[in-house]
């Protein structure tokens, strides 16, 4: 299957799988989740007109000042001022009634301790204001369902007396290795077995959902088969994704299950499966190839998305971001992602590497992905990037070199 083409398949499916159920939890909670409904603004931000600095707050008609009071953040000057008064005004304190500018300390002689001052030129009104609802006016859509809840969405959820917010259920996911070479690393391992890190890597990148490790599964078709009937919403498996003959797993999807993706056109990363599995509750089953390399690229770049997406995300979409190719290099005739990092303000390409390493992985910070008519990358060619960290947005983006 083209690459671009199981782009597609995944989010055709993932309009069917999104999560519908949803739970209230405490904002402190709430972190990495997906909002269920949208939020209005209860409270406009500012909530009142306020001093954007520190100084005096007056009425512009006014030239001499006569200082007659003070305002300070959560203690305001609750008196009107009258023609020729003005006050002492903290930042985000309070505008008092008659006053609607704000001249800084300053600019006025004697600062902190004038009583009384004549204004140095014209002041316009509302210069040094905070307005009320200038950034957000009440009633207002200030957050959307799909909307994923950072610290910054948090704050605003907080900003608005918000301590409790509907947000989508995890989704439960399984992961099962499979390989009878497989150890796991508290166990002792012999010089033909290896050790299981591509569970670690799929663990720790998968830390929003509910996630249940099954162990390795034995290499053969009963116990495959088991654990696939397991109550998840998704269930991961690595390795016995090719053809070999100990490789079960596509005849057991084939039997039980209708591919999405069976192998795909790209390297890393050709062997892939997804299936919706029928088999007992009905579910996604995600074969990734036992090369931690591929494993991980596609996790990167097709799979986290997709299961954003499947979650509830309103960004889902992959971003890339442009910058310039640091030393030329060549790649074959085929679509292939290459591990890079960004390096002075641009991308140098991991070199030398096979899709069984690992190290590669923690010595790059992106990804840049090229399709099979690009062949020869210049030195300061422009490159699309996807960051380990990715960026989301709620729009397909090309970013595909």
């Amino acid at each position: 299957m083209e690459f671009l083409e199981s782009i597609y398949k995944l989010e055709k499916v993932g309009d069917e799988f999104i999560k519908s159920n949803s739970e209230i939890v405490s904002i402190r909670e709430a972190g990495g989740r997906f909002l269920k409904n949208n939020i209005l603004c209860t409270k406009s931000l500012p909530a009142f007109d306020n001093s954007a600095m520190d100084g005096f707050a007056f009425n512009v008609d006014s030239k001499k000042l006569k200082v007659v009071g003070s305002s300070f953040a959560g203690a305001p000057y609750c008196n009107s001022l009258q023609s020729g008064e003005c006050v002492k005004i903290m930042t985000g304190a309070k505008l008092p009634k008659g006053a609607n500018c704000v001249i800084p300390f300053e600019f006025v002689s004697g600062g902190f301790s004038a009583c009384e001052f004549e204004l140095d030129r014209e002041y316009k009104i509302h210069e040094n204001v905070r307005k009320m609802g200038e950034e957000i006016e009440k009633g207002s859509e200030i957050l959307f369902s799909g909307d994923e809840l950072t610290p910054h969405s948090l704050s605003i959820l907080a900003s608005q007396g918000i301590s409790y917010v509907c947000v989508y259920e995890k989704l439960k996911i399984g992961i099962f290795s499979s390989g009878n070479e497989l150890k796991e690393p508290w166990q002792n391992a012999n010089e033909y077995q290896i050790y299981n890190s591509n569970t670690t890597m799929i663990l720790e990148s998968l830390s929003s959902c509910d996630i249940s490790y099954g162990g390795v599964i034995e290499d053969n078709k009963e116990a495959i088969e088991s654990a696939l009937t397991s109550d998840y919403d998704v269930i991961f498996t690595t390795g016995g994704a090719s053809n070999g003959e100990a490789d079960f797993m596509r005849e057991i999807l084939s039997r039980n299950g209708e591919f999405i993706i069976n192998g795909i056109d790209i390297k890393p990363g050709k062997p892939i499966m997804v299936s919706k599995y029928k088999l007992g509750k009905e579910k996604i089953i995600i074969a990734l190839p036992g090369n931690p390399i591929a494993a991980a690229v596609l996790l990167k770049i097709l799979i986290i998305p997709f299961l954003r997406h499947i979650s509830g995300a309103r960004a889902h979409y992959l971003q890339p971001f442009v910058i310039k190719n640091n030393e030329s290099f060549n790649k074959k005739n085929r679509v292939e992602a290459f591990l890079g990092s960004v390096v002075n303000g641009g991308f140098s390409v991991t070199s030398g590497y096979t899709s069984g390493e690992i190290l590669p992985l923690f010595r790059s910070n992106c990804i840049a992905i090229f399709n099979s008519n690009v062949t020869n990358i210049q030195t300061n060619d422009e490159v699309k990037v996807l960051p380990f960290n990715p960026l989301w947005g709620i729009s397909r983006s090309e970013y595909i070199n």
